[in-house]
Order: C-alpha cells, then sequence, then structure tokens
C-alpha cells in the first residue's frame, strides 16, 4: 500500500546524515501526477487502488533498476511522487567517479521499465493513461544552510527536470508534426460501409495516416500528438481536405464519410461559397458527404456543434454520430441533431454474438434509431457471428476487417451498384 511509504520528510534526519557524510545526495523521482486523472474520472478510492499498484511497481524495482539500500519515499504534496534518494556507491580506487550522465540513465531505465509494467497491468482505470515521467537531480552538502533546505531543493530540482523534460519531449512532438504537415505526408485511405445483407457499399470512410514506419502512422498516436502539441484543428484541417481531394470523382451515388471535429465547421475554407467550388472541383456533391462526429465531441461541444450543424444540413450534408455505445449518455442531444446514421462503437460490437448485454443495447440503440429515421453502422465487425448477430437484429450497415480492410480508393471496384440508402427513396 503506498501510504506504508514514509515521506521524505519523516527521513530528514537520515538523509541529512547521508548528505554530511557523502557531501552529496542524488535523487530519481517518479513522477505519477498523470495518474491524478483517476481520481477526478472514478473517485478517490479507484486513484488509491492505482496509486498502490504504482508503489507496487516502483518498490519492486530495488535490486533490479536501483539498489536496495536506496532509501524510496513519498514527496509531502498529496503523494503524487514517488522518490528514491540513492545510496552512494561503494567504490574501490580504480573506479571512475559518479557522473550524472549515471543518474540520467538511472532515470530512463526506470522510466523505462515502469510504463512498461504499469501497461500490462490489467486495472481499467488506467485504459488510456500515459504513465509517469521520470526526474533526477543532485545536491551538494553546504555546511552554511540547513540540511532540510538543501534536500528540499533536491526535490524541487527533480521536479524542475520532469517538467523540462516534458517540454522538449512536447517540443519535438509539434517539431515532428508540423514537418508532417509542411511535407504533406498525411495519407488517406478508404474503408467500405457495406450493407450487411447484400454486401453493396453505401460509401467509403476516408481514413487518415501518419508516414508510414513511425508512430505517427496510427491515427490515434497522429491524433494525440496534435492535442500535445495543440495542432488539432490545424490537422483535422489538412486531413479533411487531403482526404477530399483524393476521392476527386468518386461516382454517384457511393458517400464519402469524413471525420471532423465540431471546431473545424468555423473553418471559413470550409464554408459557403468556398466549400461549394471546392466541392464542385472535385467531382462531389454534399448530399453525397457524411460528416462524422464523436458522440463525446458532440455532447461536450452541443452549443457550438447545433450552431455549425445547421449551414451543413442546409447544404445538404448528411451527419453521422460516432462512438455510439461507447460510454457517453447524451442520447436525447443526440435525437436533437437529428442525424442520418449513429455508429456503433467497436466495444459494442465486439463478441456481440455472445453477449446478451451487448444485444439488449443494440436493439435499444436500434430502436431509439427508427424513432429518429437514422440508420445503424456497426463498426469493428471482425468476425462471421458478429456480422450474423448484427443481421438479426437488423442493423442495416457494417463496417470493420471482416468485410474490407482500408485500402487507396483505386484498390475497390468502384463499378459495383451501390447500396441506396432507404431515407433517399422517400419523396
Amino acid at each position: 500500500m503506498y501510504s506504508d511509504i514514509p515521506t521524505y520528510r519523516e527521513k530528514l534526519d537520515e538523509l541529512a546524515e547521508q548528505l554530511r557524510t557523502h557531501g552529496h545526495l542524488g535523487l530519481i523521482l517518479v513522477d505519477a501526477s498523470k495518474l491524478a486523472q483517476v481520481e477526478h474520472d472514478y473517485g478517490s478510492k479507484a486513484f488509491e487502488e492505482v496509486l498502490s499498484l504504482a508503489s507496487g511497481i516502483v518498490t519492486s524495482l530495488r535490486g533490479s533498476e536501483v539498489r536496495g539500500g536506496d532509501l524510496l519515499a513519498l514527496n509531502d504534496r498529496g503523494g503524487n511522487a514517488f522518490l528514491v534518494f540513492l545510496a552512494p556507491r561503494r567504490t574501490s580506487p580504480e573506479d571512475r567517479p559518479a557522473r550524472l550522465d549515471d543518474l540520467k540513465a538511472v532515470a530512463h531505465r526506470v522510466g523505462q521499465t515502469l510504463n512498461g509494467k504499469l501497461a500490462e497491468l490489467s486495472s481499467p482505470y488506467l485504459r488510456g493513461r500515459r504513465g509517469v515521467s521520470v526526474g533526477y537531480a543532485v545536491v551538494f552538502h553546504n555546511p552554511l544552510i540547513m540540511p532540510e533546505r538543501v534536500i528540499a531543493r533536491l526535490v524541487d530540482e527533480a521536479e524542475e527536470s520532469v517538467r523540462i523534460e516534458q517540454m522538449q519531449k512536447d517540443f519535438q512532438t509539434r517539431c515532428r508534426l508540423q514537418d508532417v504537415l509542411l511535407a504533406e505526408e498525411i495519407r488517406t485511405v478508404f474503408q467500405p460501409i457495406v450493407e450487411l445483407k447484400s454486401g453493396a457499399i453505401l460509401g467509403f470512410e476516408a481514413l487518415s495516416r501518419g508516414p508510414a514506419g513511425t508512430a505517427e502512422q496510427s491515427p490515434v498516436n497522429l491524433f494525440e500528438a496534435a492535442d500535445a502539441a495543440r495542432l488539432t484543428f490545424e490537422l483535422d484541417r489538412h486531413c479533411r481536405r487531403r482526404a477530399m481531394r483524393t476521392a476527386r470523382n468518386l461516382p454517384a451515388p457511393f458517400r464519402l464519410f469524413i471525420n471532423v471535429v465540431p471546431a473545424s465547421m468555423y473553418d471559413p475554407d470550409f464554408q459557403g461559397t468556398s466549400l461549394i467550388q471546392l466541392l464542385e472541383g472535385l467531382g462531389l456533391s454534399p448530399d453525397r458527404i457524411v460528416l462524422e462526429v464523436s458522440e463525446g465531441y458532440a455532447i461536450k461541444n452541443y452549443t457550438l456543434f447545433v450552431e455549425a450543424l445547421q449551414n451543413f444540413t442546409q447544404m445538404g450534408f448528411k451527419i453521422a454520430v460516432d462512438d455510439i455505445g461507447a460510454g457517453y449518455s447524451g442520447l436525447e442531444k443526440i435525437a436533437h441533431l437529428n442525424p442520418r446514421y449513429l455508429k456503433f462503437d467497436i466495444q459494442l460490437v465486439r463478441d456481440i454474438d455472445k453477449l446478451h448485454v451487448k444485444r439488449e443495447m443494440a436493439r435499444a440503440l436500434k430502436a431509439f434509431a427508427e424513432k429518429m429515421e437514422s440508420r445503424i453502422i456497426a463498426e469493428g465487425i471482425e468476425r462471421e457471428g458478429e456480422k450474423q448477430a448484427l443481421i438479426d437484429l437488423g442493423i442495416d450497415y457494417g463496417q470493420g476487417y471482416l468485410l474490407a480492410r482500408p485500402a487507396p480508393l483505386e484498390d475497390f471496384d468502384l463499378r459495383v451498384p451501390a447500396a441506396v440508402d432507404e431515407r433517399d427513396r422517400q419523396p
């Protein structure tokens, strides 16, 4: 239990003696503040559970990444940092003196080990968390200053090293993403949305990919990097324009599904006459374009989204709300948006043939969609059993690796008859 670990102030006498005896004191600081979001999301008990898991991992480092004689403590600012005060190593005359690079190497090793072990934990509270950051510092004995003040400075400087390292990482991430945008290295691939009963294609979702062979090839990593670099709007704008250009002359009546964030709907180049001219030049029309917004975005930015939505629906664009069933509860607000499509989240679709509760949830959401005259698109279909269960539930459309993997548009046969949305047949 993390509360069994003393604060460093409880060990000040021991640390002060070590500082006086050896003339210096080194520190590895494990900053667990990113995990504090668990408390806001799930409450204090969940946070205590996560801190206990983290403290167990930190304690297990003794004898491997750090020495058994090193002193483990908590800071006195809420327990969101673990402190490992390094005992001076025994040296022989032929050993070289310890250097700051040695301390840096230990910090790096500790960070890699801790985050690797945290990633292996099955705790639901840690899902999607970024782990811990590790800093380091060293101070020297100064007989003119009280030892407790010197040790407090040691902790402050280790915390500062974490902040500096994070700033450097953020800067490198921003530069890397800016290079990707400048070099126009964003690629667009397409995944068909298929009518489950007939196999006919309704349309294609445009999916963005970063440079091949990099972390940013994954769209999740790509947009996480953009979020950290405060470039989400710019990346979304770039991906949207790239998707429309890549889908140039997509034949009717195939639809083009494009992901957007609500703020992008205020982009002046994505409005009015300029947008119509852009689409005409690409052989596309608004009535065949479906703008996808995640349920979370739509709910969190509801007022903004509703205001912007009116302009697009008046121009003929269709709206799809993504990630339905992923855990949000804003269905009443979603109903007021009158979306053409609701897209089931992959977590709802996975093993739906095996889990009664998922089928009942899907059945309820389908009834909800029918009241709005919306159509369901089930994402992430990977097995025949899932597909058949969705057909049995009366789900109209599906998307997933079982049906087709994302690929360049030219890889698909666009001469085959397209699926026709029943709402388009209505007078």
